[in-house]
C-alpha cells in the first residue's frame, strides 16, 4: 500500500492545455488510479522553470523547452496512488 506522502507531480503542457485536453487527461490518469490533490493553472516564469529543469541546462534543447513550457499556461498537478 502507497504511503499518502508518495506524490506524483503531472504538468499539462502549453499545447495540451491550447487543444482543451485537460480533463481528458486528469481523467486517464485517474483510471489508472492516482487521486488528483492539487491543480493550478499557471502561466510559469522563466526563472521557475529553470529551476525545474536545471537538471537539463546542459542539454541542446535546453533552451528551447524553457521558451516552449513559457509559451502558454500549463496546468500543474499533484496525484497520488489511490489509498
Amino acid at each position: 500500500m502507497a504511503s499518502i506522502s508518495e506524490r506524483t507531480f503531472i504538468a499539462i503542457k502549453p499545447d495540451g492545455v491550447q487543444r482543451g485536453l485537460v480533463g481528458e487527461i486528469i481523467k486517464r490518469f485517474e483510471q489508472k488510479g492516482f487521486k488528483l490533490v492539487a491543480l493550478k493553472l499557471l502561466h510559469a516564469s522563466e526563472d521557475l522553470l529553470k529551476e525545474h529543469y536545471i537538471d537539463l541546462k546542459d542539454r541542446p534543447f535546453y533552451a528551447g523547452l524553457v521558451a516552449y513550457m513559457h509559451s502558454g499556461p500549463v496546468v500543474a498537478m499533484e496525484h497520488h496512488p489511490w489509498q
